[in-house]
């Protein structure tokens, strides 16, 4: 199957491409959700590819799918451009992982945005979302969906200063834009349940950068202490006020931030 992208070139003074970047999308959003941040903020230095994942946005579901890691995976590596930094935020940041082990070749750079080797807690891991929010949001999809994705936008926020205000907005921006089908939704809850990277991040050998909000309430910033020991070679870095968002609650600093890692990439 073809994923539906958006790429954005972009040129240096010598009228050269400038270098690949690549974002990938969390559950619930599609790539234009940060489309004019990335393009303001980024596109002047790198030739961007948004990439619609499976059954959101204007890509095509993977239905039918007996083994949903590996098909998304395999549709995502056939979006992208040849050699290119990687940028995954939330369920994009750990598909963006897996990527980065398993297409090491392809991927210049790692930057895990608002996201975690492990989404849901475990006994050996309790710095994540439970998997009764998660069997809850499962429930809560096949009855209703545009509900619930507005709840999930709203709880991305929480926490953030001025976050009632930016809850509107982003609840404005996501009223224009197609909501994905429920085989998209839960074929994405499934990756946020099962899919856990942390025993393989050691394997990682690009440069590997961690940028989380210090007001995320699904990614509690305490989780860079486990990034120390499962990652060590990895940049951490704390975005003060940050949300589950960073992007849409403080677009300049993560801009800043990433710009930052990639320079010295």
């Amino acid at each position: 199957m073809k994923l539906n992208t958006l790429v954005i070139p972009s040129f240096d003074e010598h009228h050269q491409p400038n270098p690949n970047l690549t974002l990938i999308h969390g559950w619930g959003a599609e790539s234009r959700v940060w489309e004019s941040w990335a393009t303001e903020k980024l596109g002047k230095d790198y030739s961007l590819t948004l990439i619609d994942l499976p059954g959101y946005g204007d890509s095509p579901a993977l239905a039918n799918s007996h083994d949903i890691q590996a098909d998304w995976i395999q549709a995502i590596v056939d979006a992208m451009p040849e050699k290119t930094h990687l940028l995954g935020w939330s369920l994009g940041g750990l598909l963006a992982q897996q990527i980065a082990l398993q297409h090491p070749d392809r991927v210049l750079s790692l930057i895990c945005l608002a996201t975690t080797p492990r989404f849901t807690q475990n006994d050996g891991w309790q710095r994540s979302v439970s998997p009764q929010i998660i069997g809850d949001f499962i429930q809560a999809i096949s009855i209703e969906v545009s509900g619930v994705l507005k709840k999930f936008w709203r709880l991305q926020l929480q926490g953030s200063a001025n976050s009632r205000a930016l809850m509107k907005a982003l609840g404005e921006h996501m009223s224009t834009r197609k909501l994905p089908g429920l085989v998209a939704l839960n074929q994405g809850l499934i990756l946020l349940k099962d899919m856990d990277n942390r025993a393989q991040l050691k394997q990682l050998t690009m440069p590997t950068f961690w940028l989380l909000g210090e007001c995320d309430p699904l990614i509690p910033q305490e989780i860079r202490e486990n990034l120390g020991e499962l990652q060590p070679d990895a940049q951490i870095q704390v975005i003060p006020g940050g949300s589950h968002i960073p992007f849409f609650s403080q677009p300049d600093e993560t801009a800043e931030y990433i710009l930052k890692f990639l320079t010295q990439a």
